[in-house]
Protein backbone atom coordinates (compact mmCIF):
# COMPACT_ATOMS: atom_id res chain seq x y z
CA UNK A 1 0.00 0.00 0.00
CA UNK A 2 1.36 3.45 -0.95
CA UNK A 3 2.02 6.19 1.58
CA UNK A 4 -0.88 8.14 0.10
CA UNK A 5 -3.32 5.24 0.53
CA UNK A 6 -2.12 4.68 4.11
CA UNK A 7 -2.77 8.35 4.90
CA UNK A 8 -6.26 8.16 3.40
CA UNK A 9 -7.03 5.00 5.37
CA UNK A 10 -5.85 6.65 8.60
CA UNK A 11 -7.88 9.77 7.86
CA UNK A 12 -11.04 7.80 7.17
CA UNK A 13 -10.77 6.06 10.54
CA UNK A 14 -10.19 9.23 12.54
CA UNK A 15 -13.22 10.57 14.39
CA UNK A 16 -12.59 14.21 13.43
CA UNK A 17 -11.37 13.62 9.86
CA UNK A 18 -12.96 15.91 7.28
CA UNK A 19 -14.44 14.55 4.09
CA UNK A 20 -15.40 15.97 0.71
CA UNK A 21 -18.94 16.57 1.94
CA UNK A 22 -17.51 18.86 4.63
CA UNK A 23 -15.66 20.86 1.98
CA UNK A 24 -18.89 21.13 0.01
CA UNK A 25 -20.79 22.31 3.10
CA UNK A 26 -18.09 24.90 3.84
CA UNK A 27 -18.31 26.27 0.30
CA UNK A 28 -22.08 26.41 0.57
CA UNK A 29 -21.72 28.43 3.78
CA UNK A 30 -19.48 30.95 1.99
CA UNK A 31 -21.74 31.23 -1.06
CA UNK A 32 -24.97 29.21 -1.24
CA UNK A 33 -24.53 26.91 -4.22
CA UNK A 34 -28.25 27.07 -4.99
CA UNK A 35 -27.70 30.72 -5.91
CA UNK A 36 -25.50 29.88 -8.92
CA UNK A 37 -26.76 30.64 -12.39
CA UNK A 38 -28.89 27.85 -13.88
CA UNK A 39 -26.38 27.25 -16.71
CA UNK A 40 -23.45 26.91 -14.33
CA UNK A 41 -21.86 23.79 -12.81
CA UNK A 42 -20.94 24.23 -9.15
CA UNK A 43 -20.47 21.99 -6.15
CA UNK A 44 -18.88 18.53 -6.38
CA UNK A 45 -17.96 17.83 -10.01
CA UNK A 46 -15.78 14.74 -9.61
CA UNK A 47 -15.11 12.38 -6.73
CA UNK A 48 -17.17 11.03 -3.84
CA UNK A 49 -18.64 12.94 -0.85
CA UNK A 50 -17.29 10.40 1.66
CA UNK A 51 -13.65 10.56 0.53
CA UNK A 52 -11.46 11.88 3.37
CA UNK A 53 -9.81 15.26 3.10
CA UNK A 54 -6.55 16.36 4.72
CA UNK A 55 -5.26 18.74 2.03
CA UNK A 56 -7.21 21.17 -0.16
CA UNK A 57 -5.77 23.13 -3.09
CA UNK A 58 -7.44 26.34 -4.34
CA UNK A 59 -7.16 27.76 -7.85
CA UNK A 60 -9.04 29.90 -10.33
CA UNK A 61 -8.52 27.34 -13.12
CA UNK A 62 -7.74 23.64 -12.95
CA UNK A 63 -5.08 23.60 -15.64
CA UNK A 64 -2.53 20.84 -16.27
CA UNK A 65 -0.05 22.81 -14.17
CA UNK A 66 -2.47 23.01 -11.23
CA UNK A 67 -3.39 19.33 -11.60
CA UNK A 68 0.28 18.32 -11.49
CA UNK A 69 0.76 20.47 -8.39
CA UNK A 70 -2.24 18.76 -6.78
CA UNK A 71 -0.81 15.32 -7.54
CA UNK A 72 2.68 16.31 -6.39
CA UNK A 73 1.36 17.70 -3.09
CA UNK A 74 -0.94 14.69 -2.62
CA UNK A 75 -3.96 16.88 -1.98
CA UNK A 76 -7.37 15.30 -1.50
CA UNK A 77 -9.53 18.00 -3.09
CA UNK A 78 -9.14 20.81 -5.59
CA UNK A 79 -11.52 23.76 -5.39
CA UNK A 80 -11.44 25.51 -8.77
CA UNK A 81 -13.31 28.78 -9.09
CA UNK A 82 -14.14 28.04 -12.74
CA UNK A 83 -15.76 24.61 -13.25
CA UNK A 84 -13.28 22.45 -15.18
CA UNK A 85 -16.18 20.26 -16.30
CA UNK A 86 -18.50 22.70 -17.99
CA UNK A 87 -19.78 21.39 -21.29
CA UNK A 88 -20.86 17.78 -21.54
CA UNK A 89 -18.02 15.27 -21.75
CA UNK A 90 -18.32 11.81 -23.27
CA UNK A 91 -15.53 10.15 -21.34
CA UNK A 92 -13.05 10.88 -18.55
CA UNK A 93 -9.90 10.53 -20.62
CA UNK A 94 -6.90 12.76 -21.36
CA UNK A 95 -8.81 14.00 -24.40
CA UNK A 96 -11.90 15.09 -22.46
CA UNK A 97 -12.99 18.69 -22.97
CA UNK A 98 -11.77 21.15 -20.36
CA UNK A 99 -8.68 23.04 -19.19
CA UNK A 100 -6.83 19.91 -18.01
CA UNK A 101 -6.01 16.53 -19.54
CA UNK A 102 -5.33 15.03 -16.10
CA UNK A 103 -8.85 14.34 -14.82
CA UNK A 104 -8.23 10.57 -15.04
CA UNK A 105 -5.05 10.97 -12.96
CA UNK A 106 -6.81 13.07 -10.33
CA UNK A 107 -9.63 10.57 -9.95
CA UNK A 108 -7.20 7.65 -9.86
CA UNK A 109 -5.49 9.40 -6.93
CA UNK A 110 -8.88 10.04 -5.26
CA UNK A 111 -8.61 13.79 -5.69
CA UNK A 112 -12.08 15.33 -5.72
CA UNK A 113 -12.84 18.40 -7.82
CA UNK A 114 -15.24 21.13 -6.70
CA UNK A 115 -16.23 24.53 -8.04
CA UNK A 116 -18.04 27.62 -6.70
CA UNK A 117 -18.07 30.04 -9.70
CA UNK A 118 -21.29 32.08 -10.10
CA UNK A 119 -22.49 31.13 -6.62
CA UNK A 120 -19.59 33.28 -5.42
CA UNK A 121 -20.33 36.00 -7.97
CA UNK A 122 -23.94 36.32 -6.76
CA UNK A 123 -23.42 36.03 -3.00
CA UNK A 124 -23.23 38.92 -0.58
CA UNK A 125 -19.59 39.25 0.45
CA UNK A 126 -18.59 37.41 -2.72
CA UNK A 127 -16.36 38.22 -5.67
CA UNK A 128 -17.78 41.62 -6.53
CA UNK A 129 -18.07 42.76 -2.93
CA UNK A 130 -14.37 42.00 -2.52
CA UNK A 131 -13.62 44.47 -5.30
CA UNK A 132 -15.87 47.09 -3.71
CA UNK A 133 -14.16 46.55 -0.34
CA UNK A 134 -11.14 48.40 -1.78
CA UNK A 135 -13.11 51.65 -1.72
CA UNK A 136 -15.10 53.69 0.81
CA UNK A 137 -18.54 52.33 0.04
CA UNK A 138 -21.61 53.50 1.97
CA UNK A 139 -24.30 51.50 0.17
CA UNK A 140 -24.37 48.39 -2.03
CA UNK A 141 -26.89 46.75 -4.32
CA UNK A 142 -26.75 44.07 -7.01
CA UNK A 143 -26.55 45.25 -10.59
CA UNK A 144 -28.85 42.42 -11.70
CA UNK A 145 -30.91 40.97 -8.82
CA UNK A 146 -31.45 37.22 -8.98
CA UNK A 147 -34.96 36.44 -10.21
CA UNK A 148 -36.04 32.80 -10.31
CA UNK A 149 -39.13 30.87 -11.26
CA UNK A 150 -41.19 30.43 -8.13
CA UNK A 151 -42.71 27.10 -9.13
CA UNK A 152 -46.19 28.48 -8.45
CA UNK A 153 -48.92 30.48 -10.13
CA UNK A 154 -51.22 33.44 -9.57
CA UNK A 155 -54.87 32.54 -10.18
CA UNK A 156 -57.09 35.40 -11.33
CA UNK A 157 -60.80 34.65 -11.55
CA UNK A 158 -63.84 36.89 -12.09
CA UNK A 159 -66.89 36.18 -9.93
CA UNK A 160 -70.14 37.96 -8.89
CA UNK A 161 -69.61 39.93 -5.66
CA UNK A 162 -72.05 37.83 -3.67
CA UNK A 163 -70.15 34.60 -4.41
CA UNK A 164 -66.61 35.79 -3.64
CA UNK A 165 -66.41 34.46 -0.07
CA UNK A 166 -67.68 31.00 -0.98
CA UNK A 167 -65.27 30.73 -3.92
CA UNK A 168 -62.32 31.94 -1.83
CA UNK A 169 -63.01 29.32 0.83
CA UNK A 170 -63.27 26.55 -1.74
CA UNK A 171 -60.04 27.58 -3.49
CA UNK A 172 -58.22 27.87 -0.16
CA UNK A 173 -59.41 24.40 0.88
CA UNK A 174 -57.91 23.09 -2.39
CA UNK A 175 -54.52 24.66 -1.62
CA UNK A 176 -54.70 28.24 -2.93
CA UNK A 177 -53.95 31.42 -1.01
CA UNK A 178 -51.20 30.35 1.38
CA UNK A 179 -48.30 32.79 1.78
CA UNK A 180 -45.84 31.79 4.47
CA UNK A 181 -47.79 31.30 7.70
CA UNK A 182 -50.89 33.07 6.34
CA UNK A 183 -53.86 31.21 4.80
CA UNK A 184 -56.78 32.37 2.63
CA UNK A 185 -54.69 35.25 1.26
CA UNK A 186 -56.38 36.99 -1.66
CA UNK A 187 -56.90 40.31 -3.39
CA UNK A 188 -60.23 41.68 -4.64
CA UNK A 189 -60.93 44.41 -7.15
CA UNK A 190 -64.43 45.49 -8.20
CA UNK A 191 -65.20 46.00 -11.86
CA UNK A 192 -67.57 45.29 -14.72
CA UNK A 193 -67.59 42.26 -16.97
CA UNK A 194 -69.28 41.82 -20.35
CA UNK A 195 -70.41 38.79 -22.35
CA UNK A 196 -72.89 37.58 -24.95
CA UNK A 197 -73.83 33.89 -24.86
CA UNK A 198 -74.89 32.07 -28.02
CA UNK A 199 -78.04 29.96 -28.39
CA UNK A 200 -76.43 26.91 -26.72
CA UNK A 201 -75.62 28.70 -23.45
CA UNK A 202 -77.50 28.84 -20.17
CA UNK A 203 -76.00 31.91 -18.43
CA UNK A 204 -76.32 32.22 -14.65
CA UNK A 205 -76.73 35.98 -15.11
CA UNK A 206 -78.64 37.59 -17.98
CA UNK A 207 -80.06 35.98 -21.14
CA UNK A 208 -78.57 34.06 -24.07
CA UNK A 209 -77.99 36.10 -27.20
CA UNK A 210 -78.03 39.41 -25.28
CA UNK A 211 -74.97 41.57 -24.63
CA UNK A 212 -74.74 41.79 -20.85
CA UNK A 213 -72.87 44.05 -18.43
CA UNK A 214 -72.52 42.73 -14.89
CA UNK A 215 -70.74 43.72 -11.71
CA UNK A 216 -67.87 41.32 -11.01
CA UNK A 217 -65.00 40.99 -8.56
CA UNK A 218 -61.52 40.16 -9.70
CA UNK A 219 -60.23 37.61 -7.15
CA UNK A 220 -56.50 36.80 -7.04
CA UNK A 221 -54.81 33.98 -5.10
CA UNK A 222 -51.45 32.25 -5.29
CA UNK A 223 -51.45 28.55 -6.16
CA UNK A 224 -48.56 26.07 -5.65
CA UNK A 225 -47.83 24.09 -8.80
CA UNK A 226 -48.76 20.83 -7.07
CA UNK A 227 -52.23 22.18 -6.24
CA UNK A 228 -53.20 23.60 -9.64
CA UNK A 229 -55.37 20.63 -10.60
CA UNK A 230 -57.27 20.57 -7.30
CA UNK A 231 -57.75 24.34 -7.34
CA UNK A 232 -59.13 24.43 -10.89
CA UNK A 233 -61.55 21.60 -10.12
CA UNK A 234 -62.69 23.47 -7.01
CA UNK A 235 -63.14 26.60 -9.12
CA UNK A 236 -65.45 24.87 -11.59
CA UNK A 237 -67.36 23.11 -8.80
CA UNK A 238 -68.01 26.34 -6.86
CA UNK A 239 -68.21 29.14 -9.42
CA UNK A 240 -71.79 30.06 -10.39
CA UNK A 241 -70.96 30.66 -14.05
CA UNK A 242 -71.34 28.06 -16.76
CA UNK A 243 -67.98 29.17 -18.20
CA UNK A 244 -65.94 30.96 -15.51
CA UNK A 245 -63.24 33.27 -16.80
CA UNK A 246 -59.89 32.74 -15.12
CA UNK A 247 -56.15 33.04 -15.82
CA UNK A 248 -53.05 31.34 -14.39
CA UNK A 249 -49.83 33.39 -14.42
CA UNK A 250 -46.46 31.75 -13.66
CA UNK A 251 -44.73 33.47 -10.74
CA UNK A 252 -41.12 34.52 -10.19
CA UNK A 253 -39.40 35.52 -6.98
CA UNK A 254 -36.64 38.01 -6.26
CA UNK A 255 -34.02 36.31 -4.09
CA UNK A 256 -33.23 37.64 -0.60
CA UNK A 257 -35.33 40.76 -1.03
CA UNK A 258 -33.18 41.87 -3.97
CA UNK A 259 -30.00 41.76 -1.88
CA UNK A 260 -28.18 39.17 -4.02
CA UNK A 261 -27.44 39.16 -7.70
CA UNK A 262 -24.85 39.40 -10.43
CA UNK A 263 -22.61 42.43 -10.32
CA UNK A 264 -22.49 44.90 -7.45
CA UNK A 265 -22.92 48.68 -7.37
CA UNK A 266 -21.31 50.52 -4.49
CA UNK A 267 -22.07 54.16 -3.70
CA UNK A 268 -18.91 56.05 -2.74
CA UNK A 269 -18.70 58.12 0.43
CA UNK A 270 -17.68 61.03 -1.78
CA UNK A 271 -17.24 61.42 -5.52
CA UNK A 272 -13.71 60.59 -6.71
CA UNK A 273 -11.92 60.83 -10.03
CA UNK A 274 -11.25 57.69 -11.97
CA UNK A 275 -7.51 58.11 -11.43
CA UNK A 276 -7.99 58.26 -7.65
CA UNK A 277 -10.05 55.08 -7.77
CA UNK A 278 -7.46 53.31 -9.89
CA UNK A 279 -4.74 54.24 -7.38
CA UNK A 280 -6.71 52.49 -4.64
CA UNK A 281 -7.27 49.50 -6.88
CA UNK A 282 -3.64 49.15 -7.91
CA UNK A 283 -2.44 48.12 -4.47
CA UNK A 284 -4.59 44.99 -4.40
CA UNK A 285 -5.35 43.98 -8.00
CA UNK A 286 -2.89 43.10 -10.76
CA UNK A 287 -3.37 45.77 -13.43
CA UNK A 288 -0.57 44.63 -15.72
CA UNK A 289 -2.96 43.60 -18.51
CA UNK A 290 -5.79 46.03 -17.68
CA UNK A 291 -7.22 48.34 -20.33
CA UNK A 292 -9.62 51.28 -20.15
CA UNK A 293 -12.55 52.59 -22.16
CA UNK A 294 -13.71 56.15 -21.54
CA UNK A 295 -12.38 59.03 -19.48
CA UNK A 296 -10.67 58.55 -16.10
CA UNK A 297 -10.21 62.25 -15.36
CA UNK A 298 -13.84 62.86 -14.41
CA UNK A 299 -15.46 62.13 -11.05
CA UNK A 300 -17.63 59.15 -10.21
CA UNK A 301 -20.27 58.71 -7.51
CA UNK A 302 -20.20 54.91 -7.49
CA UNK A 303 -18.24 51.84 -8.57
CA UNK A 304 -19.80 48.94 -10.45
CA UNK A 305 -17.97 45.64 -9.88
CA UNK A 306 -18.73 42.91 -12.41
CA UNK A 307 -15.97 40.31 -12.31
CA UNK A 308 -15.38 37.78 -15.06
CA UNK A 309 -17.20 37.74 -18.41
CA UNK A 310 -20.20 39.84 -17.41
CA UNK A 311 -21.02 41.47 -20.73
CA UNK A 312 -21.75 45.19 -21.05
CA UNK A 313 -25.52 45.37 -21.54
CA UNK A 314 -26.15 46.41 -17.93
CA UNK A 315 -23.44 49.10 -17.84
CA UNK A 316 -25.36 52.32 -18.50
CA UNK A 317 -24.61 54.74 -15.67
CA UNK A 318 -22.03 57.40 -16.67
CA UNK A 319 -21.54 58.31 -12.99
CA UNK A 320 -20.34 54.79 -12.07
CA UNK A 321 -16.82 53.53 -12.82
CA UNK A 322 -17.12 49.96 -14.09
CA UNK A 323 -14.63 47.27 -13.07
CA UNK A 324 -15.06 44.10 -15.09
CA UNK A 325 -13.12 41.11 -16.34
CA UNK A 326 -13.41 41.28 -20.10
CA UNK A 327 -15.31 42.72 -23.04
CA UNK A 328 -14.96 42.82 -26.81
CA UNK A 329 -14.15 45.62 -29.25
CA UNK A 330 -17.75 46.29 -30.22
CA UNK A 331 -18.76 46.19 -26.56
CA UNK A 332 -16.22 48.97 -25.98
CA UNK A 333 -17.81 51.03 -28.75
CA UNK A 334 -21.19 50.65 -27.05
CA UNK A 335 -19.72 51.87 -23.76
CA UNK A 336 -18.22 54.91 -25.46
CA UNK A 337 -21.60 55.74 -26.97
CA UNK A 338 -23.19 55.56 -23.50
CA UNK A 339 -20.40 57.73 -22.03
CA UNK A 340 -19.55 54.88 -19.61
CA UNK A 341 -16.00 54.51 -18.32
CA UNK A 342 -14.94 50.90 -17.79
CA UNK A 343 -11.73 49.20 -16.67
CA UNK A 344 -11.16 45.80 -18.21
CA UNK A 345 -9.05 44.18 -15.47
CA UNK A 346 -8.59 40.83 -17.19
CA UNK A 347 -10.78 37.86 -16.34
CA UNK A 348 -8.30 36.24 -13.97
CA UNK A 349 -7.30 39.44 -12.18
CA UNK A 350 -10.92 40.38 -11.54
CA UNK A 351 -11.53 37.12 -9.65
CA UNK A 352 -8.18 36.39 -8.02
CA UNK A 353 -9.10 38.05 -4.69
CA UNK A 354 -11.56 35.22 -4.04
CA UNK A 355 -8.85 32.67 -3.28
CA UNK A 356 -7.50 34.20 -0.02
CA UNK A 357 -11.08 34.56 1.23
CA UNK A 358 -11.85 30.92 0.43
CA UNK A 359 -8.61 29.89 2.10
CA UNK A 360 -9.53 31.67 5.34
CA UNK A 361 -13.09 30.36 5.38
CA UNK A 362 -12.12 26.75 4.59
CA UNK A 363 -9.36 26.77 7.20
CA UNK A 364 -11.89 27.93 9.77
CA UNK A 365 -14.50 25.34 8.74
CA UNK A 366 -11.99 22.48 8.36
CA UNK A 367 -9.50 22.97 11.22
CA UNK A 368 -7.86 19.60 10.63
CA UNK A 369 -7.23 20.22 6.93
CA UNK A 370 -4.38 22.06 5.24
CA UNK A 371 -5.75 24.57 2.72
CA UNK A 372 -3.34 26.22 0.28
CA UNK A 373 -3.53 28.34 -2.86
CA UNK A 374 -1.94 26.77 -5.93
CA UNK A 375 1.38 28.38 -6.80
CA UNK A 376 0.99 27.30 -10.43
CA UNK A 377 -2.38 29.01 -10.85
CA UNK A 378 -1.99 32.11 -13.00
CA UNK A 379 -3.62 34.06 -15.78
CA UNK A 380 -3.11 32.70 -19.30
CA UNK A 381 -2.32 36.29 -20.41
CA UNK A 382 0.99 38.07 -19.93
CA UNK A 383 1.95 41.69 -20.63
CA UNK A 384 4.43 42.18 -23.43
CA UNK A 385 8.05 42.62 -22.31
CA UNK A 386 8.60 46.18 -21.18
CA UNK A 387 4.88 46.80 -20.53
CA UNK A 388 4.61 45.09 -17.12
Amino acid sequence: MSVRRVKKAEASSADQAACVADVLAALDAVAPLAGAESWDHVGLLAGRPEWPVERVLLAIDLTDAVAREALRKQVDAVVAYHPPIFNGIDAVTPGAAGPTSLLPDLLAAKVSVLSIHTAMDVAQGGTNDLLLDLFEIVDRRPLKPVIREDGGYKLVVFVPPGRVDALRRALAAAGAGTIGHYAECSFELAGEGTFRGDETTNPAVGRRGVFERVEETRLEMVVPAACVGDVVRALYATHPYEEPAYDLYPLHRVESRAAVGLGRVGTLRRALSGRELIERLAGRVDLSVATCVGELGRRFRSVTAAAGAFGVRAFRDPDSLVLTGEFKHHDALQLLRRNVTAICLGHYASERMVLPLLQRRLRSALPGARVTVARSDRSPFRPLPGNA
